[in-house]
């Protein structure tokens, strides 16, 4: 079995952060720039999530995620909480069944 990688896509500062700490991360500067490096990531067998900066995710689209999705069904692409971004709470079973292809 491969070992799989978490990866995280984020402004300068948060991807800075969580290299430091090992994670393979990207910066991205808008949610288009998030959008191509995880086109460019689909590429990759060794990753298992992919994290992206809330103010990121958002923009990128329930179509975009949903072609991630068919691509690599065993990739997970979710939400990173930042400082910049506003908390609020999350359906963890709805996540789940997403992540688990069922919802």
């Amino acid at each position: 079995m491969v070992e799989k990688k978490v990866a995280v896509v984020a402004d300068p500062y948060v991807s800075a952060f969580y290299r430091m700490l090992g994670f393979l991360a990207f910066r991205a500067g808008s949610p288009e720039e998030a959008r191509r490096i995880i086109s460019e990531l689909l590429a990759r067998e060794d990753l298992g999530i992919v994290f992206v900066a809330a103010e990121y995710y958002e923009g990128l689209g329930d179509d975009f995620l949903e072609m991630v999705q068919r691509k690599r069904p065993d990739l997970i692409v979710t939400v990173l909480p930042t400082p910049r971004e506003r908390g609020r709470p999350m359906d963890v079973q709805k996540e789940l069944l997403k992540a688990l292809g069922m919802g």
